[in-house]
């Protein structure tokens, strides 16, 4: 599993040390946003001291020690990386780093518009939302759309495949690209940004995800899932984005002249078509 060690390998090295005026800003969001609540806004904008980044490691490095070591596992991140699973990133999804005016969106009209700014592949970890179900097939069969599954998946975005780094339950809270400045991107150019959950750790450090496909099918889709080595194969917009079907013909148009196929959803996650190049 050559990806498994570079993802824990990468993981050993990404540690980042706030300069002073990092810093600053850091606890102007604590103070202003009271501490919970700012200490997760800081950290979604990549502003978190040494030991956090340390601990959240080693809980990320738990948790992939868990999937190497299970047979499920293993088969999971077969699933993810080959796109048996449907795993879909919006660029209309505003979190909590937009709305609190710190960044975090993309803002783009048409898929030909992102895969211009951010390419076909990345190693940058992305957020995403990962249901059981293939690509060719309705969404949330098992389970009602609901918090971020339901914010993405109404909206339109790409459809990837990659290697899970966490596949969480819920929203984990990681950083948000959009957010982070631009000494941090300098950075982590090579590397590509980290992004890490802030959710609960089991008794070992590790943190609390989904770590086989049994799970993922029986509680339907992992509202954030954090992925890396991504590769687009395919593009998706839901009924709801426009009532005129204008609209929606021309971002399925865009998809098919990038030779990437396009599903069109209802608000219930039913695939309503899947247009082939």
């Amino acid at each position: 599993m050559k990806l498994l060690r570079e993802t824990i390998r990468k993981l050993i090295l990404e540690v980042y040390k706030l300069d002073d005026e990092q810093i600053a800003r850091k606890e102007k969001l604590e103070r202003d946003q009271g501490y919970w609540y700012g200490s997760r806004l800081a950290k979604a904008a990549g502003l978190q001291d040494e030991y956090g980044q340390e601990a959240d490691r080693f809980g990320l490095q738990q948790y992939q020690e868990m999937l190497k070591d299970n047979r499920k596992g293993k088969k999971m991140i077969q699933a993810f990386m080959q796109g048996d699973v449907t795993i879909l990133h919006s660029f209309d999804f505003k979190g909590a780093t937009h709305s609190s005016g710190l960044g975090g969106t993309s803002s783009k009209g048409l898929a030909s518009e992102w895969i211009k700014s951010y390419g076909k592949r990345g190693k940058d970890a992305l957020s995403v939302v990962a249901f059981f179900e293939p690509p060719t097939s309705s969404i949330a069969t098992r389970k009602a759309l609901n918090n971020n599954a339901q914010f993405i998946a109404t909206a339109r975005g790409v459809i990837l495949k990659g290697y899970p780094v966490f596949v969480g339950e819920h929203d984990s809270f990681t950083q948000t690209l959009g957010a982070i400045d631009d000494k941090m991107k300098a950075h982590w150019k090579q590397s590509g940004i980290p992004k890490r959950p802030d959710i609960e750790k089991d008794d070992f450090g590790a943190f609390m995800g989904i770590t086989n496909l049994g799970r993922l099918k029986r509680v339907g889709y992992s509202n954030e899932t954090i992925l890396d080595n991504w590769t687009v194969v395919g593009t998706y917009i839901n009924e709801e984005v426009s009532l005129n079907p204008a609209d929606i013909q021309a971002y399925v148009d865009d998809s098919l002249s990038m030779g990437l196929p396009c599903n069109v959803y209802d608000v219930n996650g039913e695939l309503k078509m899947r247009h082939e190049p």
